[in-house]
């Protein structure tokens, strides 16, 4: 018999992804794809930072928020966002929680204190690293880094979006447990139910998904691994 909880949370998981596609934050250009931070292309993109102007979306994540916590029981004092996309969706999960926030800066900043840890953090604190979307997890192992070069610990992320392309496995060598509202098979599995995309095309997406390096090299693309 399924586990109640399991149920819910994959519910709640197709209703992130479905308000996703509603409020335009998955977009998908097969003729015109999209670069990615890394360097390499997509034709599919995720801007989760649609995500916070809409009431309706911060209230779901929230609830989507508490439901892992308690679910997977993640222990926490302090959350941090990761700048710049995370911060927004930190600073809803600190005040859902009452919890103290931090951010981390992507790099020292150049004048000032110089730190690239902002608000106050006390050493041996437990920091739930929140971050809007997840790919090879480059950006979080830096933001980890920092926090943890500042004294305090963190052993869990949460992400809006998980684009499942390495970034869970990546965290996980460094100890850090992943957690994802929602991610890219639920977002595709709503979209093929919800007729949002013509079948081939969400065919050529699957197909990009299962082989981006096959998929770069038929487009005389580089890719960068």
């Amino acid at each position: 018999m399924p586990d109640l909880a399991d149920e819910i949370n994959s519910t709640v998981r197709r209703l992130v992804a479905l308000q996703l596609w509603q409020l335009g934050a998955i977009k998908v250009n097969l003729a015109e794809p999209f670069r990615l931070v890394s360097g390499n292309y997509s034709p599919i993109y995720i801007n989760c930072r649609l995500l916070i102007s809409s009431p309706a979306f911060v209230d779901l994540f929230a609830a989507a928020t508490r439901l892992i916590v308690e679910h997977r029981q993640v222990k926490f004092d302090v959350v941090a966002g990761g700048e710049t996309a995370g911060i927004p969706f930190a600073a809803f999960v600190a005040r859902a929680f009452g919890s103290p926030m931090i951010y981390v800066r992507k790099e020292v900043k150049g004048h000032g204190l110089a730190s690239r840890i902002e608000g106050v953090l006390d050493a041996q604190a437990r920091v739930l690293l929140v971050e809007d979307l997840i790919t090879d997890a480059g950006s979080k192992l830096s933001f980890i880094q920092a926090i943890r070069e500042a004294g305090a610990v963190v052993e869990d992320a949460l992400v809006v979006f998980d684009r499942l392309q390495g970034g869970g496995e990546a965290l996980a060598t460094k100890g850090i447990r992943l957690h994802s509202v929602t991610d890219m098979t639920t977002a595709l599995s709503v979209c093929q139910d919800a007729h949002y995309l013509a079948a081939p095309d969400l065919e050529s997406v699957k197909q990009y998904l299962g082989n981006p390096q096959g998929w770069h090299e038929q487009r005389g693309l580089l890719f960068n691994c």
